[in-house]
């Protein structure tokens, strides 16, 4: 029998975008103070990303703040990669190095608790490089209209661990994102010390049990065919959405999204 499996999904809500990114000019991207929050709320957050742009191609204006997170690359791998791929149609209209205490302003005691199936934090420290933390604001080109994406989306990117980052940024500042994308997270050979997709690991322990509340959305997927992703790496989410393709770093794959509990409503935007 054959599977009956969806191309592409079509019920993500499409929010108009938030005013404080609207509202930013670029002496303000400069000069303000960081809006943590803002960023935080209804975000895409992308642990072991390296520098995947595919959950941006697919979904920015469903989501207008991406949280990036991955210890394996540079400050200056990161900003070679901007320059010379970036985003098709969009250019950075400012960016600024963002502090630790910038994103834990009320400091962070980690709530992180291990045990004897996550994996050893001490594994893969050869791929770890210092931590940074980078802020974008993309903006749309004008040869470019509204059917390639929207006007702006911000790009949050942090070289740090991604349970820990999550603890760090979330839990301690009392937030969640709007979505969690479980990519190809690279565990085994690609350095990864514990196993994202495993429903009983650490991560997932800590993101279904965060107090201010759980992602809406689950991206998961990986190389290879859609057959590989027909079930959900967190069974919490049931409801299968339906994939996009996974392009980057040469490699063909796909991505399903899927959402937690009951299916959403169809928007009727473009």
């Amino acid at each position: 029998m054959r599977l009956k499996i969806p191309d592409m999904f079509t019920e993500l809500i499409r929010p108009p975008p938030p005013q404080w990114l609207l509202s930013l000019t670029n002496e303000k991207i400069m000069t303000c103070d960081f809006p943590l929050l803002d960023i935080l709320k209804d975000s895409l957050y992308y642990p072991s990303s390296a520098f995947d742009g595919d959950p941006i191609r697919n979904l920015a204006g469903h989501f207008y703040s991406f949280v990036y997170v991955d210890y394996g690359f540079t400050e200056e791998e990161l900003n070679a990669d901007i320059d010379t791929r970036g985003f098709t149609g969009y250019k950075p209209i400012a960016s600024r190095r963002i502090s630790k205490s910038e994103l834990t302003p009320i400091g962070w005691t980690s709530s992180v608790k291990l045990n004897s199936e996550d994996g050893n934090p001490l594994y893969g420290q050869e791929w770890v490089k210092p931590p940074f933390c980078r802020w974008f604001i993309f903006e749309r080109s004008a040869s470019y209209d509204l059917q390639h994406g929207p006007d702006r989306f911000s790009l949050l990117y942090i070289c740090g661990e991604g349970v820990a980052t999550f603890d760090a940024l979330y839990c301690t500042n009392h937030a969640y994102p709007k979505a969690i994308a479980v990519i190809q997270p690279g565990d085994g050979f690609g350095g990864n010390w514990t196993q994202f997709w495993n429903p009983k690991s650490v991560l997932s322990r800590l993101v279904l049990a965060n107090p201010a509340g759980q992602p809406e959305w689950l991206l998961y997927g990986g190389y290879g065919k859609k057959l590989y992703y027909m079930k959900p790496c967190w069974p919490e989410y049931s409801a299968h959405v339906g994939f996009f393709p996974k392009r980057s770093n040469g490699h063909l794959g796909n991505v399903g999204v899927w959402a937690i509990g009951q299916r959403p409503f169809i928007s009727n935007l473009p």
